[in-house]
């Protein structure tokens, strides 16, 4: 009997904690549904993703979609504020006129942006299947504040598990 009700605190005070993790850092699941961050991320994948901190260079993001108000897309983040972001003929990224290798795209893409400076307040945010993605390079920086979550870590599949 003693041990039932200790197993039922030790339960208890682990669901409690559980919560309030997932409450405290804004944990989130979320599922992928286009192939705007092929190779990275396909179809069907399984993210977690917590409230954004400091955002980073080469972070994926969930952001409000800014075409369709009750959606929300995936991306990667490639420009700050105060940034200079181009993507010249050479299909390369250019970010404070300094070329930028970037490894994990699918293919470098067929178009050209010319020098954005990004505002206060913004990030410049592209897919890494960049001829295939509807991106900044289609609507410009967006708000920071539009940006949901910093995805942790894809669960699913299992056998493609990782922390990014």
């Amino acid at each position: 009997m003693l041990f039932r009700i200790i197993r039922t605190i030790i339960g208890a005070a682990f669901l409690f904690l559980i919560g309030y993790y997932f409450g405290l850092k804004g944990v989130r699941f979320y599922q992928v549904i286009s192939e705007s961050m092929l190779p990275t991320l396909e179809v069907g994948d399984r993210l977690v993703g917590e409230k954004i901190g400091k955002l980073k260079y080469g972070d994926i993001v969930v952001l409000d979609d800014p075409m369709e108000k009750e959606s929300v897309i995936i991306k990667r983040v490639v420009g700050l504020e105060g940034d200079l972001i181009e993507i010249r003929n050479d299909g390369y990224l250019y970010r404070n006129r300094e070329k930028i290798e970037e490894s994990y795209i699918l293919e470098k893409p067929q178009y050209v942006v010319t020098p954005v400076k990004i505002a206060p307040g913004r990030i410049y945010v592209l897919g890494d299947n960049r001829n295939n993605s509807a991106d900044s390079s289609i609507w410009g920086p967006v708000l920071i504040n539009s940006v949901r979550a910093r995805i942790l870590l894809r669960y699913w599949p299992i056998k493609k598990f990782k922390i990014f």
